[in-house]
């Protein structure tokens, strides 16, 4: 079972961002102890909860996956998290391409979004 992202500790850092052919994307996210959980965004076209996130798991429909309110530290800490790395030389690395750069930007830029 993957631990919610405020019971991580310090340091936080992404480890890795991919996505699902659905438009889901989903990042593993690790302190500096070595514990880690992912998280996910619900890209799918007809999902009440499209451009919502989830943790604690890889995609919405995984087992386990707890929808995090609007507002909720845990969407604060994902959303900043994943931006800084999204700035930084971790997608490079990582060999994210532009087409996955752009839909981790998308994904944030539409969080919370209502499908109606």
């Amino acid at each position: 079972m993957q631990l919610p992202v405020t019971s991580l500790g310090r340091n936080l850092r992404v480890e890795w961002v991919d996505g699902y052919g659905d438009g889901t994307m989903w990042a593993s996210i690790a302190d500096s102890a070595g514990q880690q959980t992912h998280v996910c965004f619900d890209g799918r076209a007809t999902s009440p909860t499209r451009h919502r996130l989830f943790q604690q798991a890889r995609h919405p429909r995984q087992e386990g996956a707890v929808l995090v309110e609007l507002g909720d530290p845990e969407e604060g800490i994902v959303v900043s998290l994943l931006s800084r790395w999204l700035d930084s030389e971790g997608p490079k690395a990582q060999g994210l391409t532009e087409w996955g750069w752009e839909l981790a930007r998308d994904t944030l830029l539409h969080l919370g979004e209502s499908t109606a």
